[in-house]
């Protein structure tokens, strides 16, 4: 099972593939580029990271509230901390976090990062589902 973390950084993109210890990506090719490193193929063409998994707009979303992170640890100068402001960047990035396992499937895990933790989504299924 492949497993994805929501979780924002300085010049990141929100999303994030956790490998675990006994997986070993295969070296490209000469010349290639993975989707995920999202460098170009021939110098001009650009493949942005994870678009061969989900939708631009998910992708422009999660890209939206990376920055919004980047934003809210650097205030504008004599601007107070607002723990609001925080904990609804954290509810967003639960959002975002259960649209991302609705898009990749169930042969993912997805994560998202708030308070400090990692949380699994548990989307589709509800408590009352379970065994």
């Amino acid at each position: 099972m492949k497993r994805a973390l929501i979780d924002w950084d300085f010049a990141a993109q929100g999303i994030w593939m956790i490998n675990s210890p006994s997986d070993k990506a295969p070296a490209p090719a000469e010349g290639h580029r993975s989707h995920l490193s999202g460098g170009p193929l021939d110098g001009s063409q650009q493949i942005r990271p994870w678009s061969d998994l989900l939708t631009t707009s998910l992708l422009d979303r999660l890209q939206s509230w990376n920055d919004r992170g980047s934003s809210l640890t650097r205030p504008p100068l004599g601007a107070q901390f607002d723990v609001q402001d925080w904990d609804s960047f954290h509810r967003d990035g639960r959002e975002l976090a259960e649209t991302t396992q609705m898009e990749l499937g169930d042969h993912w895990q997805v994560l998202w990062a708030a308070d400090g933790a990692w949380h699994f989504v548990r989307f589709p299924y509800s408590y009352s589902e379970l065994p």
